[in-house]
């Protein structure tokens, strides 16, 4: 397992924002919002974050940071794009596909999610 330490601050840092674009604990809960989503797509049971607000820990395998990564990223530029009532359904809306990065991204965390699926579903 692989365990990512503050992990809202690395997002907010890969995708260029500070805590003033978005409060840790905000996006801490989209990123909860987002395993949640991977969980119920890919039939996972990927954990919520721990610690304390601000400083969340993520705890899953390589494959499962990597899509929460995604996820948690096109979340972030989605509420930066569409505003803080943005979620999970509105990624799709044609202001977040201006991102010149959306469709590979998306593309990315659609194989992602299936990989997740077939591993999941894999009989021994």
């Amino acid at each position: 397992m692989t365990v990512i330490t503050t992990i809202a601050q690395r997002i907010l840092d890969e995708n260029n924002y500070t805590i003033a674009d978005c409060s840790l604990v905000n996006l801490e809960n989209r990123i909860d919002t987002g395993i949640r989503y991977i969980n119920l797509e890919a039939d996972t049971s990927i954990a919520a974050l721990s610690g304390a607000a601000g400083a969340k820990t993520l705890t899953a395998s390589d494959s499962e940071v990597a899509v929460v990564f995604f996820l948690s990223g096109l979340l972030l530029r989605a509420r930066q794009d569409k505003g803080p009532n943005s979620n999970t359904g509105s990624i799709s809306v044609s202001s977040i596909t201006s991102d010149p990065s959306f469709t590979i991204e998306t593309k990315l965390l659609e194989t992602a999610i299936n990989r997740l699926r077939k591993r999941t579903f894999q009989r021994a």
